[in-house]
């Protein structure tokens, strides 16, 4: 494999800007606060469902607005704002307006997140608009449903894809459920299973409803008996806990982030939102013992715990060999992986993130698409050339290709899909592997592209400007992007212990 006989020295990056460049600050905080706490944000449709509500039964929908801090291991990091409207006959307006500050690797970053559905009177969906908005990126997701068929358009930037999808008789919005549960009824020990359609993902998949009996909780120095609901999506719990009113005093995700009922006035006191609190520190993974030089490894044998196995297994390769499951023990090469397939069409499309046939990108392809550079020299030269082109900076979005190279910044996730895409715009079949990667005493999570070169599939990593991706590079997931959420149960929860450390050449 000709990429493998590059001569050079990893150097691992000791600027302060390069080393926040990880998946955790994007998809570990937001992420699974999107996909847990604030689920509905893309709206749900469902094949049937049944109406439900607390013990007690409530006569009346709750309809003031209801004001929550958000927490993250005691310390604040925003506020969220869920209201209702009753539009009579018509049905009810849903929105949710959620504000994020939070310190990612030394940087301040405030997030602007809003929801709003439109239901009728039996909460069937009629249309919804999504937007997250940070100080660098925005996007906004919007739908509308005519009879059988739901129009959705995503906005990423200045670009925009349409999707017209299918839906059963019965639609219905996530965001719908608590107005639900407080209106009809649900006995404690009752479940209830709802096939739900999950647009971001594309599948069919349950959502969970299970009332869990009465639990004693104290909220703002008062004792309260409360309803406690657990709510799991793609096998995601978060849990609600809700008065006999209907009224939500509590939200938790497994993650550790908490929403408490509060006051307006408390809840807009940000001046000390989440001080002394680094979200990159607050999910580092922790490693014993340290690694020595990680840019020498030539096999690095580790044991992991907090994460199940498959996981690993899916990923199993000549790079990264799954020892033994129990425990579960991996050993990693900085090598290449022979392909097994030679269909190469996944690995070369378009899509609306990785925009490999835009105008942009083809314009920076062409620069490299000259005959005499062959793939692997192609490939090195688009490694440098977005290792340079971009400022690191953790970025708080999932957006395009076009936008990165007209912003000129981001984190690895950035890095990736730049890369990804002018890679394939350039005809070389590219994947995506997300994980962790080891750097300054821990691992953190992290976004790197691999390329099919020569039969084989190559690690590479344009944010730490590695051609060869090294040994502490752990990948968990292959993904474009929209499976992430599979992800979320085991942030926070993984630790790591070094078994071997193997090492070449000493460093120069």
């Amino acid at each position: 494999m000709a990429v493998l006989n590059f001569r050079y020295i990893m150097k691992r990056p000791t600027s302060r800007w390069l080393r926040y460049g990880y998946l955790i600050v994007l998809f570990g905080l937001w992420g699974a606060l999107m996909a847990s706490l604030l689920l509905s944000n893309y709206g749900r449709a469902a094949n049937t469902m049944k109406l439900i509500s607390l013990e007690t039964g409530i006569r009346e929908i709750p309809s003031d607005s209801e004001w929550m801090t958000i927490y993250h291991q005691g310390k604040k990091l925003g506020y969220s704002i869920f209201s209702l409207q009753n539009r009579g006959a018509e049905g009810y307006t849903l929105t949710t307006t959620t504000r994020l500050k939070a310190t990612l690797a030394g940087f301040e970053n405030e997030v602007l997140l809003y929801n709003l559905a439109r239901v009728d009177t039996a909460f069937q969906l009629q249309n919804f608009n999504f937007q997250l908005t940070s100080e660098q990126f925005q996007m906004r997701l919007q739908g509308k449903r005519t009879g059988s068929l739901l129009t959705i358009d995503l906005f990423l930037g200045k670009d925009s894809t349409r999707r017209e999808l299918s839906l059963p008789e019965a639609a219905y919005t996530f965001l719908g459920i608590k107005p639900m549960i407080a209106r009809q009824g649900i006995q404690p020990g009752e479940r209830l299973v709802i096939p739900a359609f999950d647009p971001v993902s594309m599948e069919i998949a349950p959502v969970e409803i299970v009332h869990e009996g009465k639990e004693m909780l104290t909220i703002s120095g008062q004792r309260m008996n409360l309803n406690k609901i657990r709510v799991s999506f793609q096998g995601i719990p978060s849990y609600m806990w809700l008065d006999d009113n209907g009224l939500t005093y509590r939200e938790e995700s497994i993650m550790g982030l908490v929403m408490e009922r509060t006051t307006p006035e408390e809840a807009l006191q940000t001046d000390q939102l989440a001080e002394g609190l680094d979200l990159i520190n607050a999910y580092a993974v922790p490693v014993t013992p340290s690694i020595e030089r990680p840019g020498d490894l030539t096999e690095l044998t580790v044991e992991l715990e907090g994460i199940e196995p498959h996981y690993l297994q899916v990923l199993n390769s000549t790079r990264q060999e799954v020892l033994s499951t129990d425990p579960l023990r991996i050993r990693l090469h900085p090598t290449s992986v022979p392909a097994d397939s030679t269909d190469m069409e996944t690995y070369l499309a378009a899509t609306p993130t990785i925009q490999s046939t835009h105008p942009k990108i083809q314009a920076i392809c062409a620069l490299y698409n000259e005959e005499h550079y062959n793939d692997e020299e192609k490939t090195q030269l688009l490694r440098r050339w977005v290792y340079k082109y971009l400022k690191k900076r953790p970025v708080v979005s999932l957006t395009t290709a076009s936008e990165i190279l007209d912003r000129g910044i981001g984190d690895c996730s950035e890095h990736t899909i730049l890369f990804t895409a002018l890679s394939r715009g350039l005809g070389i079949p590219t994947k995506i592997h997300i994980g962790l990667v080891y750097l300054q005493g821990r691992f953190l999570y992290h976004a790197w592209p691999v390329v099919y070169l020569d039969q084989q599939w190559v690690s590479v990593d344009p944010t730490l400007d590695q051609p060869v991706a090294d040994a502490t590079h752990i990948a968990l997931l292959e993904s474009d992007f929209t499976n992430l959420y599979q992800l979320i149960p085991i942030l926070g929860r993984i630790s790591i212990r070094i078994i071997n450390q193997r090492y070449g050449k000493p460093t120069s």
